[in-house]
């Protein structure tokens, strides 16, 4: 079971969609239980059983210069050899660790700077822009995480005084939706994150977060790319979330300047 309750109403339109987008969602989980998928654990792998060693041992007849000349095998070698080819574990981890440095801190000065007359919203844009890839995969790889949400208390409000790791975190989708119009690995980053399942074991708290973050992604999706946003919303796999999300899709198709009637067109089939 999800865990919804089974006649949850829709939440009316919000009159300010920007700011009202993750909210709504969080409103709407607001004394419920709320959404998660099991994400199936894998067993743990078992070591294989080791193979006794079948050599026959030498002789005590035998010569001891014939011993001492006898070749070693080259299997050893050839193990050493592959291993310092492959790139070593610890270098990735720095890797990706600094990535997601860069982008906590790419999130920070764009929320700082929306209060600065001085910040241009455009050349911080075409910066990040340079980097492609690498920012983006910082970005997701934080909002794939959790564990800000985690740390927080259990009785954090969302609506209200949001704590700073949320405000962060509301900073890094805007950045994933500033990039999106011309890097395609921005919009695949939103539509990952989107269609991404929630743990059921984690608190109620979180997960109304990961909801609300949900929210704001498909309603900011919806204005970069309208088709892309429904394709997104149809492959979500469970219905009580799709019930929450379908107000996020309809709203961020008319603040992409859709029509009434674009709207219902492309959402009649839902």
């Amino acid at each position: 079971m999800n865990g919804l309750p089974a006649d949850n109403p829709r939440p009316p339109a919000p009159r300010r969609w920007r700011w009202m987008g993750p909210g709504l969602a969080l409103v709407v989980l607001g004394g419920t239980g709320l959404y998660g998928l099991v994400r199936p654990r894998s067993p743990s792998a078992q070591e294989p059983a080791r193979t006794a060693d079948t050599r026959a041992a030498p002789s005590p007849a035998a010569p001891q210069a014939s011993r001492a000349t006898a070749p070693r095998p080259a299997a050893p070698l050839a193990q050493v050899g592959s291993a310092e080819a492959a790139p070593p574990a610890d270098d990735m981890e720095v890797e990706e660790k600094t990535r997601r440095e860069a982008a906590r801190q790419s999130a920070r000065q764009y929320r700082a700077g929306r209060f600065n007359a001085f910040f241009r919203k455009e050349v911080f844009v075409e910066e990040m822009a340079r980097e492609g890839a690498s920012r983006v995969d910082g970005l997701r790889s934080e909002l794939a995480d959790p564990t800000a949400l985690q740390q927080l208390p259990a009785d954090t409000q969302f609506m209200e005084n949001k704590p700073e790791p949320v405000l962060e975190r509301m900073a890094m989708i805007d950045l994933l939706f500033e990039l999106a119009p011309n890097e395609p690995s921005a919009r695949d980053a939103m539509t990952s994150l989107a269609l991404s399942p929630i743990d059921s074991g984690l608190s109620d708290s979180v997960k109304k977060g990961l909801v609300g973050e949900k929210y704001d992604l498909l309603f900011r999706l919806a204005q970069v790319d309208r088709q892309l946003a429904v394709d997104t919303y149809t492959r979500l796999d469970n219905p009580r979330l799709k019930s929450l999300l379908r107000e996020a899709l309809i709203a961020g198709l008319a603040e992409s300047g859709a029509s009434p009637a674009e709207v219902q067109r492309m959402t009649a089939h839902l």
